[in-house]
Order: structure tokens, then sequence, then C-alpha cells
């Protein structure tokens, strides 16, 4: 379940818990992982790593 925060008397705010957030990053990181690696493979000029960063930036974004 996630945190809980009181916003006022009657109002609740759920937020996300660490375990919930780095599922979502580890998700993030695998996607990225996988647009560079198919990058890579269409073009095997490219360099792998900038590839994958340049991906895990879209995918922060997003």
């Amino acid at each position: 379940m996630g945190d809980y925060k009181i916003k006022k008397e009657t109002e609740v705010e759920v937020g996300k818990t660490d375990t919930e957030e780095e599922l979502e990053d580890a998700g993030d990181k695998i996607k990225a992982g996988a647009k560079a690696f198919g990058k890579k493979v269409a073009d095997p000029d490219k360099d792998l790593e900038n590839e994958y960063q340049k991906e895990k930036i879209k995918e922060k974004l997003d």
C-alpha cells in the first residue's frame, strides 16, 4: 500500500511506496535498454551506451 498524507481533515493523498517507484524505474530501464539494443542492431555503428542513455531520458520524460 502507499503512504498516506492528510491534506485536510477529510482528504487523504495516496503516494507510491519506494518499492513501486523502484519497479517503475526498473521497467523504464528495461524499455530503454531494449530500444537502444534495437537501434544498435539496425545500425551496428551506433554506440550502445549513448543510445541507452538517450532512451532512458525519454522514458523518464514520458
